[in-house]
Order: C-alpha cells, then structure tokens, then sequence
C-alpha cells in the first residue's frame, strides 16, 4: 500500500488522496480480498460528518471575509493595540488561528486570512521568511485550537469515543504556543513603535451592514450559539456545528452589502475540495487496513513496543510521517496506533497531545502542504529550508509540549471542561 502510495504520488504527479485510494486498492487484492468495492465506499463516509464541517466552516469564513468583516476585525485590532507591538504581533497569530479552528484545515486559514496579515507584518517590518514563517504555524495551532480539531476528530472515531471534552485541553495546547511562536518568528524585527496609520492603510475594504458592530455579528452568533449548547445541554438545542455554521453563512450573507453568494460558495468548495477527498482517502485506506490486518498489526506491534520507544516515535516519527501522509494521514495511519497503545493514560490529554504533534506533519517537507500554501500566499521565492529555520524553535517546542501532554496525561485531567 505503501509502494503504491509513492509510485502514484512521486513518479505519476496524481493529488495524495488517489494516491491512498489506489494504495488501498492494491492492498486489498495483495491481501486476496479483491477490489474490495464495499469497503472503499463504507470508508470514504468514515469522516463524512467531518467533512461537512468543514465545508459549511470553509463557506462561512469566506462569507464573513467577503462581508468586509475580517478586514474591519484586523482594522479595529490595530486601532486599539498597535501601542504594544508584542500584543498586536500575538494578536494577529490569533486572527491566523482563529479560520483554522473553524474550519479544521490550515490550508483554509491561509487562503482566508493570510494575504491579509501578511500585509500588514510586512508593514510592521518582517522579512517575508519570516512571515511566511508566522502564517504558517498560525495555521498549526490553528488547526489545533478548539473547537474543530480534524486529527483529534479522526483520532477519537478510530478509537469509538465521542469528540467531546476537548476544548479546555486544546485550548491550553494552542493558545500559549501561539502566542510564544509570534514572539519568536516576529519580536525582533520590530521597533519599539508602530506607525499605526500606516497600518490601517493596508486594510481596506467593504465593510457590513451596520458598520463595525455588523462585522462581529456572524462571528459572534456561530460562538454564541456553541457555547450556549455545551453550556445548557439540556435546554438548548444540539444541532450539531454544522448547521452551526449554515446559521453563521446565512447571517454573513445577510450583512454583507454586495456578495455574489453562488460564486462565493463555488470557489469555497473549490478549494476545499482537496482537503475533503484526503479525508475521503484516508477513510477508504483505514478500512482496508482494517480488513486486511495491516491496522492490527500497527496496533499490536505499538502496544508491545517499550513505552520509551513508542514515546521517541510519537515525538520523532509523528511529525516525519507528514512528508508523505500530510497531518489527516499521519494522525489516522499513525495516531491511532499510538492512541490504543496508551489507552492506560486519559484519552482525551493524550489525544490532544497526539493531535498537537500530528499537526507538525503538514510542515514537513517534500509535501509542506500549510508551508508551501504560505509561501503561495506571501509571493515568496526562496528556499522553503530558510523559512523552516524560523520555525524550528516553535515548532520543536510544539512537539516537546504534546509529547509531555501524552506522558502525563493522567496527571493532567483536570484541564477537561
């Protein structure tokens, strides 16, 4: 399956996912189980719920920025912070963060909010490297951050436990780490002062109805509204964080001036068409691996590995699994293996931690797919080698912090809302 996966992928160019679709195929009649039709199907609707997160995300984000609502939120945040240009830099990892943790895919937090924050950290005077840098792990620990976490997702439905408990962990995960990769990639390239003016002129664009308070409105209703179920789950109605964000596109589209809604959604589902067919793939893959003992396999040679080797590979062999597997790859191939051998510690710490260090694996090279989406967004030609060396330390501290999260695991229940 494997051989496959590099033949179709490296030597014939085709996308990732027919790469795993083809590689479970040719797995099942290795294995005498013969094309397998009914498995690839049942597989390919393993993350279907997923999935539909992520396009009614993805077509909410793209709504709520079409509005002008993004650009107003990014205007407001310098009108108010760029005082203290450490505050502003975190600040705007976290305007990266925040498409990302809607959506699950950092690759929708680039194209969503990466033009727009590249701008203004060029105007604030870091080096394109480096911002390429900055968008990156914003779209990491985005993709980490609460409350659509796709590795921890496809962690929890390959172990049978509901993805629930998860957002004190992730967000003890993320938000700090972000935080401290903004300072690190960023801090020293400013001076002591900004010029403000000149910031505000690198953000222009429509703005909502009702003006500033316009913009807040859809953002505010899809976390209201998530909230509002996990806090009165008994009063409130659980409709599921897909209809969640279908009620926040309906009102973005309500507030927005001029907005060609069809295109809109068109270009949305474009885009994240790729992202969508990967967790397709890897659903198909995981079935066939299940039915032909590959699975069990990983499994039980993970289980019966000494707990300090299997603690090297998750920190090592995780995140270097991603040059071929991408993050959705290495935390269903790989995180569900690591996550039954320690099902001794809490599941959901370790799970989160697991998740951490499986979103790593979409920064590394060849593949690099948030990487080189940042340096698409950010019309940077270098080397992507010299955009790695700016993210080592964060990313290295990153893969630290999720293997402690896994080691003490137990210890650290009490983060569970």
């Amino acid at each position: 399956m494997f051989l496959v996966f590099i033949i179709t992928t490296r030597t014939l160019k085709l996308p990732p996912a027919f790469g795993m679709l083809f590689g479970a195929l040719c797995g099942a009649i290795v294995a005498g189980q013969g094309i397998a039709l009914r498995h690839l199907i049942e597989g390919g609707f393993m993350y279907f719920d997923v999935v539909m997160v992520i396009i009614t995300a993805s077509i909410f984000m793209r709504l709520w920025s079409k509005s002008g609502g993004l650009n107003v939120f990014v205007r407001d945040l310098i009108r108010w912070f760029s005082w203290s240009p450490s505050l502003l830099l975190i600040l705007l990892m976290f305007v990266m963060m925040l498409p990302a943790a809607l959506t699950g895919s950092g690759t929708a937090a680039i194209m969503a909010a990466g033009s727009l924050v590249a701008t203004v950290l060029e105007k604030m005077g870091l080096p394109k490297k480096n911002i390429v840098g900055f968008i990156a792990m914003g779209a990491v620990f985005g993709l980490v951050a609460p409350p659509i976490n796709i590795p921890a997702m496809i962690i929890s439905t390959g172990i049978n436990m509901p993805y629930d408990g998860f957002f004190g962990p992730l967000l003890i995960l993320s938000l700090p780490l972000g935080a401290a990769a903004a300072l690190l990639i960023g801090r020293k390239h400013i001076g002591k002062s900004l010029n403000t003016s000149v910031l505000l002129s690198t953000v222009q664009g429509e703005t909502p109805r009702l003006g500033s308070f316009g913009a807040y409105i859809p953002l505010l209703s899809v976390i209201v509204i998530m909230i509002l179920q996990r806090a009165f789950p008994r009063h409130f109605p659980q409709i599921g964080n897909t209809m969640v964000f279908v009620i926040g596109s309906i009102v973005a589209a309500a507030l927005s001036k001029k907005l060609m809604l069809i295109d809109t959604i068109r270009s949305t589902l474009s885009d994240s068409i790729g992202v969508c067919c990967l967790l397709i793939a890897v659903g198909s893959i995981v079935q066939v691996m299940t039915l032909t003992g590959v699975r069990g396999l990983l499994v039980v040679t993970t289980i019966s590995a000494p707990l300090t080797l299997l603690f090297v590979l998750l920190f090592l062999g995780l995140p270097l699994s991603g040059c071929v597997l991408g993050t959705y790859g290495a935390a269903s191939v790989f995180g569900i293996p690591f996550m039954l051998a320690l099902l001794g510690r809490n599941p959901i710490i370790a799970t989160a931690g697991i998740s951490l260090i499986a979103g790593l694996a979409t920064l590394t090279p060849p593949t690099a797919l948030d990487g080189r989406a940042a340096m698409l967004v950010v019309k940077y030609e270098g080397s992507y080698s010299e955009v790695l060396k700016t993210m080592a330390v964060p990313a290295i501290a990153a893969d630290i912090v999720g293997t402690l999260f896994v080691i003490f695991a137990s210890s650290l229940s009490w983060l569970i809302l």
